[in-house]
């Protein structure tokens, strides 16, 4: 049986999620049950994601997507971000690539916590989320439903940074809320940033993608084109997200730390630093390297092959 997922996402600033999505579409050991939409304009997150489920086929369309919290709990939040952008209706830079509110399925009318809530606590415990954005609606679930932790088996997340000194930025965005959770007790599967920043796209991978034929190899090529764009057409996307659920599949693409992840919330400096203590009986476990041409092979031949 595939593996119940819930992409939790603040997909249409970074490339990254839309390729998360991509995978998780392309992979039949998994079966999504519902996107939601975090941090800023949730409802403008909401269209990129139907858009993407659309391009990849009509039995798609049916997976519920909902706009979560665009504000954070954040004490020290990132300036003009999340809730500036979400009452603003600032739009992410992918908007371009979305198609019209008339052209997509219907979002679902449900907040994106609500979502999260209700599918978790009607199935079996065996629903794993995979937050790739701020943790904020996991957080909140948590809170507005405490029994959702004894029946969320385990959460993969691509969230904090070990090896070098700053806040990865789905910490940042929400450092309270990533406390929150990786204090749950709920098991969690770790990707940082310094593994997505080792599976970084060349421009051999970019050119190999956008030989893909199907609806998302060709939606995901105008995407990284528009993001691209948005940034003076300089950078190439990294696998950050997208590793958060390969290694759900094939988790040997990494090697891991086994331990416990804290979240720093007093520091005047270090406020969303994450600092990770090893011990073999932690409930986290962390990705520590990563294989750069097992993984891109793993990628590209999936999404390529989703028609």
């Amino acid at each position: 049986m595939p593996q119940k997922v819930i992409l939790d996402t603040d997909i249409g600033d970074d490339i990254d999620d839309a390729m998360a999505l991509a995978l998780i579409l392309a992979s039949p050991e998994l079966e999504l049950v519902g996107v939601t939409t975090v941090f800023g304009n949730v409802a403008a997150r909401s269209r990129q994601a139907r858009t993407l489920l659309k391009a990849a086929g009509e039995r798609f369309t049916r997976i519920p997507v909902a706009a979560g919290c665009g504000g954070t709990m954040a004490s020290r939040p990132v300036p003009g971000r999340g809730t500036v952008d979400y009452l603003k209706g600032a739009v992410p830079n992918q908007d371009a690539a979305s198609l019209a509110e008339r052209d997509l399925p219907k979002q679902d009318p449900r907040h994106g916590v609500d979502l999260i809530i209700d599918l978790i606590m009607n199935g079996d415990g065996d629903i794993i989320p995979i937050p790739i954005g701020a943790l904020t609606n996991i957080a909140m679930a948590m809170v507005k439903e405490p029994r959702i932790v004894a029946k969320i088996p385990r959460i993969a997340t691509m969230s904090a940074e070990f090896k070098r000194g700053f806040s990865e930025w789905n910490i940042k965005c929400d450092p309270e809320a990533a406390a929150l959770v990786y204090n749950s007790g709920v098991p969690m599967s770790v990707t940082t940033w310094d593994i997505g920043n080792t599976v970084k796209f060349g421009q051999a991978e970019l050119d190999r993608l956008a030989t893909g034929k199907g609806g998302v190899a060709q939606y995901l090529t105008r995407a990284i084109r528009t993001w691209q764009a948005a940034h003076d057409h300089t950078p190439m996307p990294s696998l950050f997200d997208p590793m958060a659920v390969a290694t759900l599949v094939k988790p040997e693409l990494c090697t891991w730390l086994t331990g416990t992840v804290a979240v720093e919330l007093q520091g005047q400096h270090t406020y969303g630093f994450t600092y990770l203590h090893t011990n073999p009986n932690g409930k986290h476990r962390v990705a520590w390297d990563a294989d750069r041409d097992a993984s891109f092979e793993y990628y590209l031949s999936r999404v390529l092959a989703l028609t």
